[in-house]
């Protein structure tokens, strides 16, 4: 398990420097499904037909473009990008591979930071908010969950990718 660790610790510390280096971008993108969830959860039933779902399509659209753009910034600030792209996912699954245990573990961890940090506050408003204030408050988390928790998380499984692809080359390098 302390392999396992090591590999999430390591790339969360990569999705920590990613996003301080690119916070701005990050920042920038992540802003738009916040705003967009606020308003939907807040002023739902008073928007007009089609604004919910139509602003669910604009935000998958938002964190696909940021996850794009992560990867793409990823390659390029690792050296990585005159390898072709099936050669850099060739060398992520190569990365699994050889860590196939402490790849699976960090689904633990995913699952143990979705409950500590998605969980547990949304019982908390459901359990000890007063009622008139829910959808306020539950507002609120989900605006502030979008630049924090949500974004530290995709920059953390890019890392994750990003931490095997790299001890691969390492591992290639070292051959």
């Amino acid at each position: 398990m302390g392999s396992a660790w090591s590999l999430s610790v390591e790339a969360a510390r990569w999705a920590l420097r990613f996003y301080a280096a690119h916070w701005p971008l990050v920042l920038g993108l992540s802003l738009i499904p916040s705003l967009q969830r606020f308003i939907v959860i807040n002023y739902g039933d008073r928007l007009p037909t089609g604004v919910g779902p139509a602003s669910e399509v604009l935000t998958a659209g938002v964190r696909i473009l940021l996850v794009y753009l992560i990867l793409r910034i990823a390659a390029v600030e690792a050296g990585w990008s005159h390898l072709a792209v099936g050669e850099r996912w060739q060398r992520v699954g190569q990365g699994i591979d050889g860590r196939m245990r402490d790849f699976l573990l960090q689904f633990l961890v995913l699952g143990i930071a979705f409950v500590v940090f998605d969980v547990l506050p949304e019982t908390a408003i459901s359990l000890w908010a007063p009622e008139e204030r829910k959808d306020l408050l539950q507002a609120i988390l989900v605006s502030v969950k979008n630049p924090t928790v949500i974004a530290m998380t995709i920059l953390w499984m890019v890392g994750v990718g990003h931490q095997l692809a790299a001890s691969r080359l390492d591992d290639l390098a070292r051959a």
